[in-house]
Order: C-alpha cells, then structure tokens, then sequence
C-alpha cells in the first residue's frame, strides 16, 4: 500500500508541488473579504432577468434561496480558488509529463516558472482589488474544457465540451470573449486538424465559435434586468444578503448609458492608463523577450502550409484589445493576458506540436548557453508585485521614482 501511495506522490510530484505552492501563497495573501465593487453580483440571480454575470448568483441561490450571508459567499470564493489551483496544477503537470523526456520539457519547464513568478500568476486573482472578482470562474472555465481535451480522445466530445464551457463563461461574464477566449481557439485548431475528416472538424468548430460569438453578442448588446431603478436593485439585493452592495457598481453597469459610462470611467482616466500601461510593459519586458522568441521560433519551425494557422493562433491574441479599449482594469486584463500566453503554450506542448516542442527546445538551448540571463530576468520578475484591478503597483512608484531623479539632476 505504501509503495503505491509513494508511486503516487512520485508520477505527480509536478502537480502536487505546484499546487502546494499556489496554495501557501494563497494563504500568506488572502484578503479578508470579497471586494465591495464585485461583491453585489453574488446575490443576483436569473429570477432579475437573463443577463451576463448571474450565473454565479443563481448557483447560490440554489443552497441560500432566501438570504445569503456573507461568509457563506466568502466559503465559495475560498472553494472555488481551491479547485483552481487543482485544474491548474493538473493542466501545468501533464504538460511537464508529457514532455519530461524531450529537450523541449526543460524549455517548458521555464516558460512556467517565469509565468508562475510573474506579476500574472495565479496570485494576481487574490489581490485586494481582484478578490472575488468573475475572472478566477472564467479561467476554471477554461481549464476545465483543457482537462477534458487533455484527457477525452474523441474531437467530438472535445468540441462539444469547449462550446459547453464557453458558453457557461459567457454566461458569468461576457468580458470572457476578450480575455481567455484564445484558449478555447487554441482547443478548436488541435481538435479540428487532426486525420481523416478535418473539414468537417473545422467546420464545427467554426459553429460552436460562431455560437459563442452571437452568445457574447446577446450578452452585451441585448441582455437585461427586469428593475426599473438602482434603488430599486439595491434594496432588493440589500434584503436578500449582508454583503456590501455598491450602488456605483450596479448604477454603471445596468442604469447608465454605454457613452456615460466611458465618459465617467474611462476616457477622464486614459492618459493615467496609458502612461501606467506603458511603464507595466517596460517592467515586464523579460516576458515580452521570452514569448516575443519563441513565437518567433514557433513561426519558423512551422510547416510552410501550416503556418497561417500559427498566424491564426498568434492573431487571437487581439481579443484583449476591446478590453483595454473599452475599460479600466488594465491591471486584471494584464494578469489575464499573461495567463492565456502561458497557457497556450502548455496546452499545444501537452498536444505534443511539432512546432511548439521545437522552439521549446531551442528555448531550452538558449537556457544552457545563458543561465544568468534567465536567472536575471526570473528574479527581476518575482521582486514585482501581482496586478490589483486597474494596474501593476510598481507602475506609479516607478513613474514617481524617476521624476524625482528627473527633478533631482534638472
């Protein structure tokens, strides 16, 4: 028994001490409650209307149908960062096992340590400004439909399963579209191009992403609550638990027309976001090396008839674009993007493509010609703080540092 228990531990030691490291710094970081500008939707269900965003509400009505206390909300919180950091350390694991006897699992290997250390990581999710906040259930999402295309050899089930859980992200929040969608197209192109019968994959797989689309059109375009007034909302959802319930909040996203709101919330803080958003990448400019290299290497390791679908994947990434464009929480669309960049790379090395293990490998090689580099790069990475909602901390003290020097000298 001992000796299976110790065989156990050994083939998923990956797995398990990721999880034990998210998982302690889950414990040294965690806020004491959820964030007030979030903490509303908690308490809002379907029997509102059918709206973006009360998925996760009208999950909890089903245990709390009368009155949900606030330390019941918070549990769930707590439980669900508990099964993220499971998918999580499950997905980065396999991955590692899957290429721990290639060149490329050592370059694998790097890319999620610096993803792990970056100012991305998972730890961005449970920041004072991030807590509770709908992107940690958007990511689960996403990780579950990478489990079962992990794990489910028929690209049937695989597509059915990513529109599945596409659709349920959508449903808890339509920002899902601009933040990990490229994930499930990354799904959709290793299910789709494989063997006999692929234009009929592709195919569905061009349905269930065009049902996704007209999902996230519905949400954003034509969704609603049945209340007439903020007010109104307020006291309803005041009477029905005891967290905090941000009249602002609720005023911005259901009461306030879509030019108001950009009035007020975005474009009188452009120039501040910016200015921050261009010094974050500055600060983060180790990571823009390392996936600038290896998209680079990827695109040259391609097939020349299979290379415009490396283009496709790399040309995803300008889902996040609206996101930056149409609000302020630049610091929760940073943390994003860096996940789905990590997690698209695991997810085409778990596949085993060709082209991706090859610029691993070269990754790798580049590791042993220049270990300090990488060690330079992993240090100044980690010594920065995890995003908060709207920016990287570091960004003003940086900005505020260097006008000091500046006023210093002139």
């Amino acid at each position: 028994m001992m000796t299976k228990v110790k065989q156990i531990i050994y083939t998923f030691r990956r797995e398990i001490l990721i999880f034990l490291l998210l998982f302690f710094t889950l414990l040294c970081q965690l806020p004491d409650e959820i964030h007030a500008w979030n903490s509303a939707w908690y308490a809002m269900d379907y029997s509102l209307g059918f709206d973006s965003r009360l998925f996760i509400g009208s999950f909890l009505r089903l245990f709390y149908p009368d009155f949900l206390p606030a330390g019941a909300a918070y549990t769930f919180v707590l439980l669900s960062f508990f099964l993220l950091l499971i998918l999580l350390a499950h997905v980065l694991g396999y991955a590692l096992r899957q290429t721990e006897e290639i060149p490329a699992g050592k370059g694998l290997l790097l890319v999620i340590i610096f993803y792990l250390l970056c100012p991305g990581s998972p730890s961005y999710l449970w920041t004072l400004e991030n807590m509770g906040r709908f992107d940690m259930y958007l990511l689960i999402a996403a990780l579950l439909a990478i489990t079962c295309c992990i794990h489910i050899p028929s690209a049937w089930a695989q597509m059915i399963l990513i529109t599945l859980f596409g659709l349920i992200a959508l449903s808890i929040h339509q920002a899902f579209m601009f933040l990990f969608f490229p994930l499930l197209f990354t799904l959709y192109f290793k299910a789709a191009f494989r063997g006999k019968n692929s234009n009929l994959y592709i195919a569905s797989a061009f349905a269930g992403m065009a049902g996704m689309a007209a999902a996230f059109l519905y949400f954003q375009l034509f969704s609603h609550i049945q209340v007439p007034s903020c007010k109104e909302l307020v006291s309803m959802l005041s009477a029905r638990t005891d967290l905090p319930i941000n009249e602002v909040a609720l005023n911005y996203e259901y009461f306030t027309s879509t030019a108001q709101a950009a009035s007020d919330l975005v474009f009188n803080q452009l120039g501040e976001r910016i200015r921050y958003g261009f010094i974050t990448l500055l600060l983060l400019f180790p990571l823009a090396i390392l996936y600038g290299f290896l998209w680079l290497s990827i695109l040259k390791a391609s097939e020349k008839k299979a290379k415009p679908l490396y283009i496709l994947l790399l040309l995803s990434h300008l889902c996040f674009v609206p996101a930056f464009l149409l609000t302020i929480d630049w610091g929760r669309w940073f943390g994003a993007f860096l996940t789905m960049q990590a997690l698209q790379i695991v997810i085409l090395a778990a596949k085993k493509d060709a082209a991706v293990l090859s610029a691993l490998s070269v990754l790798a090689d580049s590791f042993r010609k220049h270990p300090y580099f990488f060690l330079t790069a992993g240090v100044w990475l980690a010594s920065l703080q995890k995003f908060q909602a709207t920016l990287l901390p570091n960004a003003p003290t940086f900005f505020t540092s260097l006008y000091k020097l500046y006023r210093l000298f002139f």
